[in-house]
């Protein structure tokens, strides 16, 4: 099976990782969508993203162990959650993987990019600011790119509001930061004159950068003015 759990040093969070092998016969069998679910199945052109759907859908079930059915939905803001499960869920995918993180207790996001030549360098400007295009010229590290533009992938789908930008409002920490195989970097989101700061945790292996974040209840409802819905989990 091209299931691959990963561990997280964070307490009930569960993440895993699916590499793309199969048909979409495959996932159609294990699945079992619900109506709506096939609905919106059957308006993706893209026979790659198809698949890259279904999978992130079966990538989610297996690693909470569902043996039933699961609906998954999007609220107002187009952010995921289950219908018929108390979980806070985040996806992604990148064209030969997919990825999902689920925690019964926290807020969670999740972003898989895979290290190809389309995101190149030149586009570090469009979403780098400053002090990290500073700090990715200074390091000649091609992991850095993917690390930085992966890292706000995930606090863009953590935050709880649109209207955010990659340079101008998404910021990464770098002071004393070393890369490694694995690790964390500090986050920090600036919106309508509120700053909020996320820990992203990163996974990096041969062929792409895995990054996610969370946030306890207490501290998302803090954030959010007390808000406290599982159906606006990333």
């Amino acid at each position: 099976m091209p299931y691959i759990p990963i561990e997280s040093p964070i307490k009930d969070i569960k993440i895993g990782l699916w590499r793309i092998e199969e048909d979409e016969d495959f996932f159609l069998k294990r699945l079992n969508l619900y109506e709506n679910e096939l609905t919106h199945l059957g308006s993706i052109t893209h026979p790659q993203k198809k698949l890259e759907w279904l999978s992130s859908r079966l990538c989610l079930k297996t690693l909470l162990n569902i043996t039933g059915k699961v609906e998954s939905l999007k609220n107002e803001a187009g952010k995921p959650y289950l219908s018929n499960h108390s979980y806070f869920i985040s996806y992604s995918h990148s064209t030969t993987y997919s990825a999902a993180i689920a925690s019964p207790n926290c807020h969670v996001a999740v972003d898989i990019e895979l290290f190809r030549i389309s995101r190149s360098p030149e586009l570090s400007r469009m979403f780098m600011d400053e002090w990290e295009l500073a700090y990715y010229k200074k390091s000649h590290n091609p992991y850095i790119f993917f690390l930085i533009w992966s890292a706000k992938e995930t606090l863009f789908k953590a935050h709880s509001k649109r209207g955010i930008y990659f340079r101008e409002d998404i910021h990464l920490n770098f002071e004393d930061f070393s890369l490694n195989q694995n690790g964390k970097v500090l986050g920090i989101v600036q919106s309508n004159g509120i700053e909020r700061y996320y820990d992203i945790y990163y996974e990096i292996f041969s062929d792409f950068v895995l990054t996610y974040t969370y946030q306890q209840l207490q501290q998302a409802r803090q954030q959010s003015g007390g808000e406290d819905n599982r159906n606006i989990s990333a």
